[in-house]
Protein backbone atom coordinates (compact mmCIF):
# COMPACT_ATOMS: atom_id res chain seq x y z
CA UNK A 1 0.00 0.00 0.00
CA UNK A 2 3.24 2.22 0.72
CA UNK A 3 4.39 1.90 -2.71
CA UNK A 4 1.07 2.52 -4.66
CA UNK A 5 1.07 5.78 -2.54
CA UNK A 6 4.48 6.88 -3.38
CA UNK A 7 3.84 6.59 -6.83
CA UNK A 8 0.69 8.69 -6.71
CA UNK A 9 2.85 10.83 -4.84
CA UNK A 10 5.17 11.33 -7.88
CA UNK A 11 2.27 12.88 -9.86
CA UNK A 12 -0.09 14.31 -7.45
CA UNK A 13 -0.08 16.45 -4.77
CA UNK A 14 -2.04 14.95 -2.51
CA UNK A 15 -4.45 16.81 -0.40
CA UNK A 16 -3.62 18.13 3.20
CA UNK A 17 -6.37 15.92 4.92
CA UNK A 18 -5.19 12.88 3.03
CA UNK A 19 -1.39 13.81 4.57
CA UNK A 20 -2.60 13.57 8.10
CA UNK A 21 -5.00 10.32 7.21
CA UNK A 22 -1.07 9.12 6.21
CA UNK A 23 0.39 10.16 9.92
CA UNK A 24 -2.96 9.27 11.52
CA UNK A 25 -2.41 5.46 10.70
CA UNK A 26 1.18 5.75 11.20
CA UNK A 27 0.84 6.81 14.77
CA UNK A 28 -1.43 4.29 15.48
CA UNK A 29 1.16 1.71 14.67
CA UNK A 30 3.76 3.64 17.28
CA UNK A 31 1.01 4.20 20.05
CA UNK A 32 -1.30 1.81 19.94
CA UNK A 33 -1.56 -0.59 22.73
CA UNK A 34 -3.40 -3.60 22.90
CA UNK A 35 -6.93 -3.83 21.69
CA UNK A 36 -5.88 -1.03 19.58
CA UNK A 37 -6.22 1.37 22.56
CA UNK A 38 -4.04 4.64 22.38
CA UNK A 39 -1.10 5.05 24.69
CA UNK A 40 -0.17 7.70 26.17
CA UNK A 41 2.74 9.83 23.92
CA UNK A 42 6.10 10.31 25.42
CA UNK A 43 6.60 12.55 22.68
CA UNK A 44 5.52 15.05 19.54
CA UNK A 45 4.95 13.19 16.09
CA UNK A 46 6.84 15.56 14.59
CA UNK A 47 9.91 13.88 16.70
CA UNK A 48 9.15 11.12 15.30
CA UNK A 49 9.76 12.02 11.85
CA UNK A 50 13.23 13.46 12.15
CA UNK A 51 15.98 11.87 10.95
CA UNK A 52 17.93 9.22 13.05
CA UNK A 53 20.73 11.25 13.14
CA UNK A 54 18.24 14.34 15.04
CA UNK A 55 17.09 12.08 17.04
CA UNK A 56 13.83 10.76 15.41
CA UNK A 57 12.83 7.59 14.45
CA UNK A 58 13.51 8.32 10.57
CA UNK A 59 9.58 7.80 9.69
CA UNK A 60 8.84 9.72 6.53
CA UNK A 61 6.26 12.60 6.56
CA UNK A 62 4.33 12.23 4.00
CA UNK A 63 3.87 15.97 3.16
CA UNK A 64 7.48 16.18 2.43
CA UNK A 65 8.31 13.19 0.33
CA UNK A 66 5.36 14.53 -1.92
CA UNK A 67 6.65 17.56 -2.30
CA UNK A 68 10.12 16.10 -3.00
CA UNK A 69 8.95 13.52 -5.13
CA UNK A 70 6.66 16.31 -7.51
CA UNK A 71 9.79 18.95 -6.85
CA UNK A 72 11.98 15.91 -8.66
CA UNK A 73 10.04 16.69 -11.90
CA UNK A 74 10.87 20.55 -11.92
CA UNK A 75 14.68 19.40 -11.19
CA UNK A 76 15.07 17.04 -14.50
CA UNK A 77 12.96 19.53 -16.82
CA UNK A 78 15.00 22.42 -16.15
CA UNK A 79 18.07 20.00 -16.16
CA UNK A 80 17.02 18.57 -19.18
CA UNK A 81 17.03 15.05 -18.15
CA UNK A 82 14.15 13.19 -19.96
CA UNK A 83 13.47 12.23 -23.22
CA UNK A 84 10.20 11.90 -25.04
CA UNK A 85 8.30 13.03 -21.97
CA UNK A 86 10.37 16.03 -21.66
CA UNK A 87 9.83 17.03 -25.50
CA UNK A 88 5.78 16.65 -24.74
CA UNK A 89 5.83 19.30 -21.46
CA UNK A 90 8.05 21.52 -23.49
CA UNK A 91 6.22 21.47 -26.26
CA UNK A 92 2.67 21.62 -24.20
CA UNK A 93 3.35 23.70 -21.04
CA UNK A 94 6.36 25.95 -21.89
CA UNK A 95 5.61 26.30 -25.78
CA UNK A 96 9.46 27.51 -26.23
CA UNK A 97 9.59 29.42 -23.39
CA UNK A 98 11.96 28.75 -19.93
CA UNK A 99 10.32 26.89 -16.84
CA UNK A 100 10.72 30.41 -14.90
CA UNK A 101 8.15 32.22 -17.59
CA UNK A 102 5.75 28.86 -17.38
CA UNK A 103 1.73 29.78 -17.02
CA UNK A 104 0.74 28.60 -13.85
CA UNK A 105 -2.86 28.30 -15.10
CA UNK A 106 -4.10 25.49 -16.98
CA UNK A 107 -3.38 21.98 -18.04
CA UNK A 108 -3.57 18.96 -16.63
CA UNK A 109 -3.83 17.61 -12.67
CA UNK A 110 0.18 16.70 -13.03
CA UNK A 111 0.82 20.23 -14.39
CA UNK A 112 -0.38 21.72 -11.72
CA UNK A 113 0.97 19.60 -8.75
CA UNK A 114 4.25 20.33 -10.44
CA UNK A 115 4.03 24.41 -11.30
CA UNK A 116 3.27 25.05 -8.06
CA UNK A 117 6.32 23.86 -6.25
CA UNK A 118 8.16 26.44 -8.58
CA UNK A 119 9.18 28.27 -5.51
CA UNK A 120 10.60 25.64 -3.63
CA UNK A 121 12.81 24.80 -6.99
CA UNK A 122 14.28 28.61 -6.31
CA UNK A 123 15.03 28.33 -2.82
CA UNK A 124 17.68 25.61 -2.57
CA UNK A 125 19.17 27.21 -6.39
CA UNK A 126 20.93 29.82 -7.78
CA UNK A 127 21.43 30.99 -11.17
CA UNK A 128 23.89 32.67 -13.94
CA UNK A 129 22.57 35.65 -15.05
CA UNK A 130 24.18 35.34 -18.61
CA UNK A 131 21.73 37.98 -20.95
CA UNK A 132 19.23 37.77 -18.67
CA UNK A 133 16.54 36.55 -20.85
CA UNK A 134 15.91 33.22 -18.58
CA UNK A 135 15.98 34.97 -15.20
CA UNK A 136 13.44 36.70 -13.14
CA UNK A 137 14.70 39.67 -11.14
CA UNK A 138 12.70 39.66 -7.88
CA UNK A 139 12.25 35.85 -7.62
CA UNK A 140 15.21 34.25 -8.57
CA UNK A 141 18.80 33.54 -6.39
CA UNK A 142 21.44 35.29 -8.73
CA UNK A 143 22.86 37.96 -6.40
CA UNK A 144 23.33 36.86 -2.66
CA UNK A 145 21.85 34.01 -0.86
CA UNK A 146 17.53 35.45 -1.25
CA UNK A 147 16.08 36.32 -4.09
CA UNK A 148 15.58 40.25 -3.85
CA UNK A 149 11.57 39.82 -3.66
CA UNK A 150 12.67 38.42 0.08
CA UNK A 151 15.33 41.19 0.56
CA UNK A 152 13.12 44.02 -0.71
CA UNK A 153 9.81 42.48 0.26
CA UNK A 154 8.31 46.41 0.89
CA UNK A 155 9.70 47.57 -2.33
CA UNK A 156 8.67 44.22 -4.09
CA UNK A 157 4.96 44.76 -2.68
CA UNK A 158 4.58 48.01 -3.87
CA UNK A 159 6.10 47.20 -7.42
CA UNK A 160 3.68 47.74 -10.84
CA UNK A 161 5.49 44.88 -12.78
CA UNK A 162 7.21 42.51 -11.24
Amino acid sequence: LVSLLMYLMGFYSLHESLHQEVAKYLSRFFWAGPDNRQKYHMVKWSEVCKPKDQGGLGVISSKRMNIALLSKWLWRIEAGDGGLWLQIIRAKYLRGQPLAFASRMGGSQFWQSVIQLMPVLRIGSSISVGTGTNTLFWLDRWSGDRPFAQRFNALFTICVRP
